[in-house]
């Protein structure tokens, strides 16, 4: 079957002519455990309007953060952040895929809370890319289509992983939020925990395209 990143014909025709962008690590206020990237383009004000949605994504974890301690009367015993890039401009395309790892463990509670939440970039541009670039903007591309294709993998993958799902998982109502491309401009979607399956099957990242 063709891989689901040749039939996004619109995105793959926005070819780029530069390198890959230079991402850098960063502290948040010399705190070692919030690291964030920082990117450059070569483009000033594309670099401005990435890296500042990646500031939002980084401030708004703190502030539910010290939400949460003051909501719950609760110590915030650890709190980390960490990313990995996936696609940076892959096959020398505008696609940048960041995917931050975000967790907090709060004094009482069992076991850290750990997310994922992916910064998609158009570096054409400094836009999110979004859902819609897989939907709207891909050629025969059903939203309908990508669930079936991705409960199709996440069913290949339980299996041969022996995960254990809620007994409601499947059949999948609706595609998750967060999704990136990797290096091999290859589409995953990613499940948080508790979202399908219990804490212990970890966040469940699923490569529609293997």
């Amino acid at each position: 079957m063709r891989k689901i990143f040749l039939m996004l014909a619109f995105v793959m025709m926005l070819m780029s002519s530069a390198s890959a962008a230079t991402i850098e690590a960063a502290h948040f206020n010399g705190n070692e455990k919030l690291t964030y990237p920082v990117v450059s383009t070569g483009d000033a004000a594309i670099d401005q309007k990435i890296n500042a949605k990646i500031q939002e994504e980084l401030m708004s974890f703190i502030k539910g953060i010290h939400y949460d301690a003051q909501y719950y009367d609760r110590k915030v015993l650890d709190a980390r952040t960490s990313y990995e890039v996936g696609s940076n401009q892959a096959g020398n395309t505008i696609i940048l895929s960041i995917v931050m790892t975000e967790s907090k463990y709060i004094e009482g509670a069992a076991h850290p809370a750990t997310w994922q939440r992916v910064l998609n970039f158009n570096t054409s541009s400094g836009n999110r890319m979004g859902l819609d670039y897989l939907t709207e903007v891909g050629e025969g591309l059903r939203a309908g289509y990508l669930l079936e294709r991705l409960e199709q993998k996440l069913r290949e993958k339980i299996q041969r992983e022996g995960i254990y799902l809620f007994e409601d998982a499947l059949p999948l109502k609706q595609l998750p939020e967060n999704f990136y491309w990797d290096e091999n401009l290859h589409v995953h979607f990613i499940f948080q925990h508790y979202e399908i399956a219990p804490y212990a099957a970890g966040i469940i990242d699923v490569d529609i395209d293997a």
